[in-house]
């Protein structure tokens, strides 16, 4: 009788079993960093000291009409869109802190505070819209008031992103389900939006050097968002090898 050595197991490489459904929302994050950053450029920029004449701010409110309108809907869009990036993200995150049940708090907070985040900043966005909606036409009076009121909104933007990114970073630094360089970037992001709070301390109504602090950390924001997306994209079109 002669003996017939069994075949080798051999590797079959197989495409990874998600669907083109969920690859596009995971990628839904690139989506969010252009339309956030389309619309924060296109807001109503620089507005007129508090005290400027009323010439000013008839003259801003003219000439940012269209800026302001185009940069709320863009916000809104974005915020749409974040939406559904967050819930993909919130699965990812959840999984990593299974094994840690003493973190499990930490995605909560994150989920929280991305939503709290996006909602203020397009509330903010499309108050600065409705103070110049009428250009030329607007009562300097209440576009003075109604800019100044937009100091809220951006104020809770600041907060429930300044939660958001601390959580991610923190959450990323423990558990590494993330590059570890993005945790890095979120918990710089986080203090940066933190540091504009102390505007409500300083008092003042215009050009508080506190409110710098958003710009670190919408750039943070930004770029996490963007690497998380690619990263989650590339990893969800991965062949799987499998054994035969």
């Amino acid at each position: 009788m002669t003996a017939h050595a069994a075949p080798a197991p051999h590797a079959e490489v197989t495409a990874l079993d998600a669907p083109p459904r969920q690859r596009l929302q995971v990628l839904s994050g690139v989506a969010f960093a252009v339309l956030f950053v389309f619309g924060w450029f296109m807001s109503g920029g620089i507005t007129p000291h508090y005290t400027a004449a009323d010439q000013k701010w008839t003259k801003w409110a003219h000439d940012n009409q269209w800026h302001g309108r185009i940069s709320g809907f863009a916000m809104l869009l974005a915020a749409f869109v974040f939406l559904y990036f967050m819930s993909a993200i919130r699965d990812v995150l959840e999984n990593a802190e299974s094994p840690v049940r003493r973190s499990a708090q930490l995605t909560r907070v994150a989920f929280a505070g991305a939503l709290i985040g996006v909602v203020g900043m397009s509330m903010a966005l499309v108050t600065m819209a409705a103070a110049s909606s009428d250009g030329a036409k607007a009562n300097p009076v209440v576009s003075r008031a109604v800019t100044a009121g937009a100091a809220g909104p951006f104020l809770v933007a600041a907060m429930g992103f300044a939660a958001f990114l601390i959580a991610v970073g923190l959450l990323t630094l423990r558990s590494g389900v993330l590059a570890r360089w993005t945790g890095i970037l979120a918990l710089v992001g986080g203090v940066s939006f933190l540091i504009t709070f102390l505007t409500v301390l300083n008092g003042t109504t215009d050009g508080s050097p506190f409110g710098y602090g958003y710009f670190p950390g919408v750039l943070a924001l930004v770029i996490w968002t963007i690497a998380t997306s690619v990263a989650r994209y590339r990893e969800a079109a991965m062949p799987l090898v499998a054994p035969a």
